[in-house]
């Protein structure tokens, strides 16, 4: 692999975050287009690459935050027989960026002329609601990323949380938090709207599919990025959100960081934290763990807050 090969390779994973070397779910493989290698010519210049360059391409990727990872058929239910499954993950260990930046969560949510703070407040709400779906529900812990398969909901769902939410919220008067009773101003077919734009911004984040209609309704089901995503890096890429809501009063400060404690807590799911779970394999690390014959990581635990 030589540097430009390394330059379309990375490319490519910024784009779209995995490759396999055998699609999974009948998606079919991802074939070359202007400007960007086809998915079985990335696959291939991964595997065959030199110790050298793999190195070379840990060092490029840890610059901006990101590690790759790889994953064999056995480690995960969902990766093909003979595959092998790439994932370009956060890297925990280093200093964070936003998983999203701040315009295209303002751009999908904004319905009227909402503020800034009040949009990253619908985000906010709206992953702690999916959240609950994904991982509180099934009494999950986030470590229990083999159950991603699982994790599936319907649009509906998320819509009827959001408004039993609200209510919740209104009910509590003059209790409520300060900043969270602009949630309050729907109107119409505004939640359905905004839960349609959340679940579109997860979907381009490759942490969402739809896995089929029931009933005329879409379902959702948590990818194996997301699942993997989440195991490693926990809240830290709401940080930057939770930090505009902060930023609009005196008061603000601890109601945000009341967002961060609940966001905490469907973080550590309903057996804090699962810290007995099998670790995943690093990027070409061939090593197993001798009690579960599974590839074993480095530096694996993070920053989960």
């Amino acid at each position: 692999m030589n540097m430009m090969e390394m330059g379309e390779v990375v490319a490519y994973l910024l784009r779209y975050r995995t490759a396999e070397r055998v699609p999974s779910g009948g998606r079919k493989r991802r074939s070359a287009r202007e400007g960007q290698l086809s998915e079985r010519d990335v696959c291939a210049l991964i595997d065959d690459a030199q110790e050298s360059e793999r190195e070379a391409l840990r060092d490029f990727l840890a610059g901006q935050g990101l590690r790759l990872k790889a994953f064999e058929s056995g480690d995960y239910p969902g990766i093909a027989p003979g595959s092998r499954f790439f994932a370009l993950l956060p890297d925990p260990e280093l200093e964070q960026p936003p998983l999203y930046t701040r315009e295209p969560v303002f751009e999908a949510l904004k319905l009227r002329q909402e503020s800034r703070a009040e949009l990253a407040l619908w985000y906010l709400q709206l992953w702690l609601l999916l959240h609950t779906l994904i991982y509180t529900r099934l009494n999950r812990a986030l470590s229990d990323v083999s159950r991603y398969q699982e994790a599936t909901f319907a649009t509906r769902e998320l819509v009827e949380l959001v408004r039993e939410q609200l209510e919740t919220l209104r009910g509590l008067g003059d209790r409520a938090p300060q900043n969270s009773r602009v949630l309050l101003d729907e109107r119409g077919e505004d939640i359905p709207r905004r839960v349609k734009a959340f679940i579109d911004l997860l979907m381009r984040a490759g942490h969402l599919e739809a896995v089929r209609e029931a009933a005329d309704e879409d379902v959702w089901q948590q990818t194996l990025l997301g699942a993997l995503e989440a195991e490693q890096i926990g809240v830290n890429h709401l940080t930057h959100l939770i930090e505009l809501t902060a930023g609009e009063s005196e008061t603000s400060l601890d109601e945000a960081g009341e967002i961060a404690v609940a966001a905490d807590d469907v973080a550590e799911g309903s057996d804090a934290a699962g810290e007995d779970d099998p670790d995943v394999a690093d990027m070409f690390d061939t090593s197993t763990d001798e009690n579960t014959d599974r590839p074993t990581t480095q530096n694996a635990e993070g920053d989960r807050r």
